[in-house]
């Protein structure tokens, strides 16, 4: 039985990974439980665990709390830039990382994956996406990677120049917080993935495919060099790579099974126009330096900014390719150096979105 540090306790996946260990789906003694500002005393109290309200502590308070919970495996599934700076305290207590934080890879790219390989930690996908190819590439190398995409709200409408937050909100088939559901609207989501899998899985984005399939079965594919594809199918929902990443040997089933007889599965081509944030992720990864950052950095300042009804929904992909057009510097070599980068283009993108 696994000692599990969960990070980011009360948001969608840490909350899914609490009720797949009381549903004793995964084999873990939860140690340590922390979120950003909820109380989490009755947690603490249900599984005899020390707990931590993040608001105000300083990194060092944090690292205490993470070596004093002495976990085995630790769930990052804190959201934002933020998920960072618990990924690379980890890597330094050498604790292995379920990595649902995918900012911590698009951000901390080469530094934070070959500080991970110096520590011996290792760091296990648990967004779906790159869980299944995680998982396909055990047994098998691969040529092309093929990452699925819901499509979001938006994908069969025409004019997004009027589109309400609360539109933007209403996810066709997956429950999670509002920022990740607004960047699977635009697509940034997607984008911010393809980056992550170029990183993860040392490809090149030219052998990165995206599809829209719908039904949101199909969770991620890979191709072989003798043309064969093979695939992830499941239900969508979180569970399943949640329990893969922290407890490999499940002992007992983590979704429903699949019926096939009867099953619809769709693929279709992603709208460059219409979603242009997809093509900017490309960009970022093909042009490398630290265009990812600026990318990632902008997107969460309008997200922030569209929710609170500062700006538009079409000026997301707008303010962060100007941002990303304001880009020069060289892919930064420490993660100070990248989170100070990531502050610096965060606050560009702010500047730019009071202009609009």
């Amino acid at each position: 039985m696994a000692n599990l540090l969960i990070l980011g306790a009360t948001g969608s996946i840490g909350s899914t990974a609490i009720n797949a260990v009381r549903n004793k789906i995964i084999d873990s003694r939860i140690t340590g439980l922390v979120s950003y500002s909820s109380d989490l005393s009755e947690l603490g109290k249900e599984f005899r665990c020390p707990t931590l309200k993040a608001e105000g502590c300083s990194r060092e308070e944090i690292r205490s709390f993470i070596r004093n919970a002495k976990p085995d495996i630790a769930l990052n599934g804190v959201a934002g830039t933020d998920g960072l700076i618990y990924t690379d305290i980890l890597i330094d207590e050498g604790i292995d990382i379920a990595l649902a934080n995918k900012e911590s890879i698009v951000l901390g790219g080469r530094s934070i994956l070959n500080k991970a390989k110096e520590h011996d930690v290792r760091i296990i996908p648990v967004d779906s996406e790159h869980s299944a190819i995680y998982n396909l590439l055990k047994e098998r190398k691969a040529e092309r990677l093929i990452l699925t995409a819901s499509g979001g709200p938006f994908y069969d409408r025409k004019d997004l120049s009027s589109v309400s937050v609360e539109e933007a909100l209403q996810h066709p088939t997956w429950k999670m917080g509002k920022k990740i559901t607004i960047d699977s609207a635009t697509l940034a989501n997607k984008g911010l993935e393809v980056i992550e899998a170029s990183y993860l899985f040392s490809v090149d984005a030219e052998n990165i495919d995206v599809v829209i399939h719908r039904q949101s079965i199909v969770h991620s594919a890979i191709q072989t060099e003798d043309g064969a594809v093979y695939a992830l199918l499941s239900p969508p929902d979180m569970t399943l790579p949640i329990a893969m990443a922290i407890d490999p040997e499940l002992s007992s089933k983590a979704v429903a099974p699949l019926s096939f007889r009867d099953l619809s599965l769709t693929f279709s081509a992603w709208d460059e126009k219409r979603f242009p944030m997809l093509s900017l992720a490309y960009r970022a990864i093909r042009e490398g330096g630290n265009l990812p950052i600026a990318y990632c950095a902008a997107d969460e300042a309008c997200v922030n900014a569209f929710l609170n009804n500062r700006i538009s929904f079409m000026d997301i992909p707008a303010i962060v390719q100007e941002t990303m057009e304001r880009c020069k510097g060289t892919e930064p070599s420490s993660i100070d150096e990248i989170l100070d980068e990531a502050r610096s283009f965060h606050q560009m993108a702010e500047t730019l979105c009071l202009s609009r």
